[in-house]
């Protein structure tokens, strides 16, 4: 793999990596905090991008065959946007549910892929992963709605200690790589 500057800044690379952990550690502790926040800012990103299709519809799509339903997903999205914002104690709640019943879904077409598939070898891991992802799914729906307090912070958190280990690894690698290269050359 080719590492190019990191070779030199992987330092950069870790450090992010061990923010990363680290907030995602914090995010663990503080699940219900890091669910209204993530499902606040996610209104607000609905809130902006709706505007963004609003505009975009009225001033660049005049031409458009379906430039009304262009600006009514907007509307759609800005309101979905508000609601969310103005309670996101009772959309946490609602994501929460759709998450759970999602992940249910998910995992059940996940065991039907694997007997699809079972001439690959590794089919029985994509049957236990389809398992565990309805596992998760009804633990989030049997717990519901306490669970609307810890599972999208829960998410959040992992993601930002796999992101940050992956960070981690990266900037390693890339020190290891940018050791091995000749003092005065240039690597390729």
């Amino acid at each position: 793999m080719e590492y190019g500057e990191l070779k030199k800044n992987w330092a950069w690379m870790l450090v992010l990596g061990v923010i990363f952990i680290t907030l995602g550690f914090a995010g663990l502790l503080l699940l219900p905090l890091v669910t209204i926040t993530s499902v606040a800012i996610f209104g607000a990103f609905m809130l902006v991008g709706g505007a963004l299709q609003i505009a975009q519809g009225i001033a660049k799509a005049r031409d458009w065959k379906s430039r009304g339903l262009h600006i009514l997903m907007g509307v759609i999205y800005v309101i979905g946007g508000i609601a969310t914002m103005e309670n996101p104690v009772l959309a946490t709640t609602i994501l929460t549910l759709v998450l759970g019943f999602s992940l249910i879904a998910i995992g059940a077409i996940r065991i039907g892929v694997a007997f699809q598939n079972k001439d690959i070898s590794q089919w029985a891991l994509m049957v236990l992963s389809g398992v565990l992802t309805i596992l998760i799914g009804l633990m989030i729906v049997l717990q519901w709605p306490w669970s609307s307090l810890w599972a999208v912070g829960l998410f959040v958190s992992v993601d930002l200690i796999m992101s940050g280990a992956n960070f981690i690894a990266i900037a390693l690698a890339a020190k290891v790589e940018g050791e091995k290269a000749p003092a005065g050359g240039v690597a390729g």
